[in-house]
């Protein structure tokens, strides 16, 4: 008998979360308001002691602007701050502590009759408008009007010894920079001076010309005699014979044409004509066999003739070959010499162009430290006109006015609104805090997304002194009597395959969370189906069965399991018809060992046949091993979640053990459930009015597996 793990609620809308949410915090606030009012208290107690030492104090105001600036020629020796943070920077200024100590000075010394105060200076820059406006605040309104004078007049001051300060500063720097380009002039100058007495100058330019010249001529002319180096070296003495002889550049730089390699006499000259004469021989032998046989004496003639020189025109060409050779021989020695050459002129004119560009260099320094010179002088004059020049961009626009001096004092209803309000939100925070260190179930979107297991049933809360009494035949408790019969619907209608469940634990994590109550009561809703319900108080430490049902019993289910009577003598009946509990007995010591027992096994296959549904009050899980032994033989094992009260973490690990036993988890009921919370509207049970006319109606037949 295998049950279907039920998913997450995905589809509760936002609204509905939102207030269950605000019911928990409601339900939060009733139950910690003390926290609030204590905070609040508190808030406002300092409010007050806060307002009770605040002294009097008084406002005055003045007003200063940024001024224009009057610009002759070049601005290189006016004194000009940074534009993009200048406002930051002025009020920054007005409200450092320097000027501050100045002005108290300008005040002592302008009204010795003024006793010190402790002043606030606050500094802003009026809205869309180059304006600062100066707010003192101080104990009296004299020194008060006197110190935003005394503040404005330090800052005048201030500004002018900066600017003072940075004249002289420039002006000094200046002065030794153009004694040091002096001195660079001068050896700059000694230096290009002792150049050109070594170096002409002139003849430099020239030479190194002329070198490049040169040097281009002597490139070509290797060029040609590498070419005519690879012809030699890759074409037979036939192939150099036929090409046309290239034209080559003189060491000279005049043009000149190559000579033909069979224009000389010598062997290639001889062989040439060798191969000449063979092939006129061989033409006219061709027209002589036009007219004549080839044993005529003239063609015989001709082939003795053809013989001779074909024999005399194999030593030409060895002649020949050899010529080659030495010319190749000839033409690598010139390009080793032109080589060598161009080395030599390379390096001469690399020297010529070096000396050249140092004189440049040399030059160009001189051209660049005189530019400078000449700024940096130009702007030691410019100074000496601007230094007289006042340059403050800002001015005072409007003194402090005495009789406009403002009254401050903090109002006391102003400070207990802030002390009430941070109080407030303190507490809050506090509650808040508090309900997310609280694991404890309070919805059930906290349910859900906790425990994926089946969810049976929900019991509603029932706001008793006494506790919740068991139910009866015609019980006013509508919403707690529906919602039992909804749980034993679901139990009825499991979707499982084979049998259904007839032997069903009911238990939970921790004691006080109600699982007697609902196993009792579970027990009398299917008495009241017609179902011979058996009631076994399976907590042999601390059950309660006997005494919510008001039967006293020394004997019970613990007398059983230690096979000193028979359950059938133990069993009562009660006043609920069909209904009948097993006691448990005396306490025993270590009733997991009875549980395990076969006794067990024996009293479980007797009362089997003898009831439709037994239901077992077990002890909490983690309290003891006893329902960890007796669950993995029940047929079904209900676990009991009680919202405000059970601990997630606690009714997790307890679902895990029991699963690792092997107990078969039907699903979880919520205890102790607000009807506001309800997913199952119970509360609209006190509204239905045709709800009770049938109230004395027949029993209804009894519930058959």
């Amino acid at each position: 008998m295998s049950l279907p793990k039920s998913q997450p609620i995905g589809t509760t809308s936002a609204i509905n979360r939102v207030r269950v949410q605000g019911i928990r915090y409601l339900y939060l606030l009733k139950k910690r308001w003390w926290v609030l009012v204590l905070l609040v208290s508190l808030g406002l107690c300092i409010g007050a002691w806060t307002a009770m030492q605040q002294p009097p104090a008084f406002m005055s105001t003045g007003r200063m602007m940024v001024a224009g600036q009057l610009r002759l020629g070049e601005n290189a020796g006016a004194y000009s701050e940074e534009l993009m943070n200048f406002f930051g920077t002025q009020i920054e200024l007005m409200q450092s502590d320097e000027v501050k100590k100045g002005a108290h000075a300008r005040v002592q010394a302008l009204h010795p009759d003024l006793p010190r105060e402790e002043v606030k200076v606050v500094v802003g820059q009026v809205a869309k408008a180059a304006i600062f406006q100066i707010n003192v605040y101080a104990q009296s309104p004299t020194y008060a009007t006197a110190y935003v004078d005394a503040l404005m007049d330090e800052y005048m001051a201030k500004k002018k010894e900066l600017r003072q300060n940075s004249g002289e500063s420039a002006a000094v720097a200046i002065q030794d920079e153009l004694v040091r380009l002096e001195k660079d002039m001068k050896a700059e100058e000694e230096e290009m001076h002792g150049f050109q007495q070594k170096n002409n100058i002139g003849f430099l330019k020239e030479d190194g010309n002329s070198a490049a010249t040169y040097l281009s001529i002597l490139n070509r002319r290797l060029d040609e005699l590498k070419t005519e180096s690879n012809l030699l070296q890759r074409l037979d003495l036939d192939q150099n014979l036929d090409r046309n002889p290239g034209v080559a550049t003189g060491a000279d730089g005049q043009m000149s044409r190559m000579d033909s390699l069979a224009a000389s006499p010598g062997p290639l000259a001889e062989y040439l004509k060798v191969k000449q004469a063979i092939n006129q021989l061989k033409a006219d032998r061709q027209e002589f066999l036009l007219t004549l046989k080839p044993r005529h004496p003239s063609v015989v003639a001709l082939d003795e003739q053809i013989a001779k020189n074909e024999a005399m025109l194999g030593t030409y060409k060895q002649l020949g070959q050899d010529a080659l050779a030495s010319r190749r021989n000839a033409i690598k020695t010139q390009i080793e010499g032109l080589g060598e050459n161009i080395k030599i002129w390379e390096a001469k004119a690399l020297d010529l162009a070096q000396r050249v560009a140092d004189f440049d260099k040399i030059r160009s320094k001189i051209e660049r430290t005189k530019v400078h010179y000449d700024r940096l002088n130009s702007q030691l004059r410019s100074m000496d006109v601007y230094k007289n020049l006042a340059q403050d961009t800002v001015a005072i626009l409007e003194h402090a006015n005495p009789s406009a001096v403002k009254k401050l004092q903090m109002e006391l209803f102003k400070l207990l609104l802030i002390g009430g309000f941070g109080g407030l939100a303190l507490g809050l925070m506090i509650l808040f805090i508090l309900d997310k260190m609280d694991d404890r179930i309070g919805s059930f979107f906290e349910y859900r997304e906790r425990f994926p297991e089946v969810l049976l049933g929900q019991v509603p809360r029932e706001i008793t002194k006494a506790g919740v009494a068991l139910l009866a035949s015609n019980d006013p408790r509508h919403a707690l009597l529906e919602s039992f019969r909804t749980l034993r619907s679901s139990i009825i209608f499991l979707p499982i395959e084979g049998a259904r469940p007839k032997t069903i634990l009911v238990t939970s994590a921790t004691p006080g969370e109600g699982k007697t109550t609902i196993a009792a009561n579970l027990a009398i809703t299917f008495a009241f189906s017609g179902a011979r319900t058996l009631l076994v108080d399976a907590d042999l430490r601390l059950g309660r069965i006997a005494k919510a049902f008001k039967i006293e019993s020394e004997a019970g289910l613990s007398d059983v399991l230690r096979q000193r009577t028979h359950w059938r003598e133990v069993i009562l009946p009660t006043s609920t018809p069909n209904l009948s509990i097993l006691p448990r007995g005396k306490t025993l010591p270590h009733p997991a060992e009875h549980f395990l027992g076969k006794v067990t096994d024996q009293l479980l296959q007797e009362v089997y046949s003898e009831f439709d549904y037994i239901i077992f009050d077990s002890p909490p899980v983690m309290a003891a091993d006893d329902v960890l032994s007796l669950a993995p033989k029940i047929d079904g094992t209900i676990f009991v979640v009680r919202f405000s009260t059970s601990s997630a973490r606690r009714s997790r690990t307890a679902i895990n053990l029991l699963v690792q036993r092997q107990a078969n988890l039907l699903g979880i009921v919520c205890n102790d459930v607000r009807l506001a919370e309800s997913e199952y509207g119970y509360g609209n049970y006190y509204q239905y009015s045709a709800y009770r006319e049938n109230a004395d109606a027949e029993p209804v037949e009894p519930i058959t597996r």
